[in-house]
């Protein structure tokens, strides 16, 4: 009877020993063979095909293992009407062999596809449809070459010259990204994306002024005004709807701003070779166009009577000014020691006193006829001149000579002379 109690105390011990060993293995199981979620969706193909395609790319299993596993019938009817199965009753019927043993799977992390709003939109398609900016040039292979005794044939139009890759010009290097070439745009293109050298393209909610400049539009703002009830634009006094987009306000001139663009109410900036003139416009410039009219930047068209001579319009005179010049058409302006003389229509020289044996010549200089000298006192009288002098008379005409009383002329004609009586 004692050997009867013992055996049927050390059969109860072997049982609890077993029943304790075969909760682990269903314990270690559970846990290092749970879906990534926690629990396993059975209804549906969405979740069978993730958690296949999940096994696939994390580890490698093929079809054939996951055919290994298998569901017991009786826990996918004890879900109940929720359509998943608990963790606790999850037993798979064989181990899949992983490099001989199974390791728990990583939750992967969900993926949610990225939204961009309109902005993104259009920045990412307008800069994919720009140009690379990338161009190609041929230098020297040699000054490729780190070590001089390095010789390589170049891929150039001859052996000597190599391709490279450079900018094109207007573009520069993308500071982070080396071999990215970007457009310049002197203004830094604000509100807009540079898509060529100086040539931007306005990201939406914001359009391109006269100007160059993208500015933003209703119902962000409005350049000039006030965004109405409606998101439309209000211009402000001075200013007016700009007639094309509509979406902006800019500043009016009156009566225009030709040759130049108006940059506020009634004040003009005025084009390369234009200036400001005094009612406000623009009008070219000309470095000379006296005489004339300046109708574009540096042409100048001659009034009638005028003719361009040397870049200059100068009169035109018929006659030809003598003693003078041509300040006019046909007017002519006398040198100094002349005047006009109406009947001649020409500068005559003129004296104050008149030159007797003599000519005027101009500003009361007189040239003396032939056989006459200049007195040296009277600067307007020519006396005679006697080449052989007239001792004992007077000099009355050019080589003639008058003798004094008492004496009287003797000798060859010529060569006269006065002899006392």
């Amino acid at each position: 009877m004692r050997s009867s109690s013992c055996q049927l105390v050390t059969l109860g011990v072997l049982l609890a020993i077993c029943s304790l060993g075969q909760g682990q293995f269903k314990t270690a199981g559970i846990k290092t063979r749970q879906p990534p979620s926690g629990n396993l969706q059975l209804a549906g193909n969405s979740s069978e095909s993730g958690w296949r395609s999940y096994n696939q790319s994390s580890y490698g299993w093929s079809t054939q293992n996951q055919s290994n596993y298998a569901w017991n019938q009786q826990n996918h009817v004890e879900q109940g009407s929720a359509g998943f199965v608990r963790a606790e009753v999850f037993q798979p019927v064989t181990l899949p062999p992983l490099y001989g043993h199974y390791v728990q799977p990583v939750t992967p992390p969900a993926h949610r596809v990225q939204v961009l709003d309109e902005t993104a939109l259009f920045i990412n398609k307008t800069r994919s449809a720009m140009a690379s900016g990338v161009c190609y040039k041929e230098v020297p292979t040699a000054s490729l070459l780190r070590n001089s005794r390095d010789q390589f044939v170049g891929n150039g139009t001859t052996p000597d010259m190599s391709r490279i890759q450079v900018c094109c010009d207007g573009y520069e290097r993308n500071p982070h990204i080396y071999r990215r070439c970007e457009p310049i745009c002197a203004d830094d293109c604000r509100n807009g994306i540079c898509t060529a050298p100086n040539t931007c393209v306005c990201i939406p909610g914001h359009v391109r002024t006269a100007e160059g400049k993208c500015i933003s539009t209703c119902p962000l703002g409005c350049g000039n005004g006030v965004c109405d009830e409606r998101n439309e634009c209000k211009c402000r006094e001075g200013y007016s709807l700009e007639p094309e987009t509509r979406k902006y306000c800019q500043p009016e001139c009156k009566p225009g701003c030709s040759f130049g663009r108006c940059v506020a109410p009634n004040k003009c900036a005025c084009l390369d070779g234009y200036r400001l003139a005094a009612d406000g416009s623009c009008e070219p410039v000309c470095d000379s166009c006296e005489n004339g009219k300046c109708t574009a930047p540096g042409h100048c068209n001659c009034n009638a009577g005028y003719l361009k001579l040397q870049g200059r319009c100068e009169p035109i005179c018929s006659i030809p000014c003598k003693n003078g010049r041509c300040i006019g058409p046909d007017i002519c302006e006398c040198a100094s020691g002349f005047e006009w003389d109406r009947k001649s229509a020409e500068c005559l020289p003129k004296c104050d006193l008149p030159c007797l044996n003599g000519v005027c010549v101009g500003n009361n200089q007189c040239d003396c006829k032939t056989g006459y000298v200049r007195d040296e006192h009277q600067r307007n009288i020519c006396q005679p001149h006697c080449p052989q002098g007239c001792q004992n008379g007077y000099c009355s005409a050019p080589n003639f000579c008058i003798c004094r009383p008492g004496f009287i002329k003797s000798g060859i004609k010529g060569r006269q002379t006065c002899q006392a009586v």
